[in-house]
């Protein structure tokens, strides 16, 4: 990656909901990057599910390796209860500047926080969209009703209100 240019990072969990949803170039697009990156092993665990055929169809989500000597710059009490795509995504982050980690757990957002990861979860993602006219009003909703359906995906109330829904 070039100097200044965002370096975007996807966790399983994002990645997965916006692959089921069909709107996974809503990212690319958002932040205008050439590409998006996630490590293996998230592509590991996108590779246990049927969403594996449609991930390899998609040239501009690109699979990184972590390199270890980022991982002795976290702390092993807070950084060992993460999942495997969790860690990597971190590590990747910290391997380039300036970084972003779309990711939605909040135990693995508030240790990517501590560590001064810049983060995003669906519902700043989807808020991010609309403030900046990307997504429409009308658009929105669709969206939701999507993640809903075909996600499962739950939004709390204070979510919502923030989207105006």
């Amino acid at each position: 990656m070039q100097g200044d240019k965002l370096h975007v990072v996807i966790d399983t969990d994002f990645l997965s909901s916006f692959l089921k949803i069909g709107r996974i170039n809503l990212v690319k697009d958002f932040f205008n990057v050439e590409y998006v990156s996630i490590p293996i092993a998230v592509f590991t665990e996108i590779g246990k599910t049927d969403l594996v055929d449609i991930l390899i169809g998609i040239d501009w989500i690109k699979i990184k390796t972590v390199k270890d000597s980022v991982h002795s710059s976290f702390n092993a009490e807070d950084f060992d209860v993460l999942g495997a795509g969790e860690k990597e995504c971190m590590m990747l982050c910290k391997s380039s500047s300036p970084h972003l980690l779309l990711i939605n757990d909040k135990k693995a957002r508030q240790v990517a926080v501590n560590y001064r990861i810049a983060v995003l979860n669906i519902s700043g993602f989807l808020l991010a969209c609309k403030k900046s006219g990307f997504v429409s009003n009308d658009e929105l909703p669709e969206i939701i009703a999507d993640l809903r359906n075909k996600d499962y995906f739950e939004f709390s109330q204070e979510e919502l209100e923030l989207l105006k829904l």
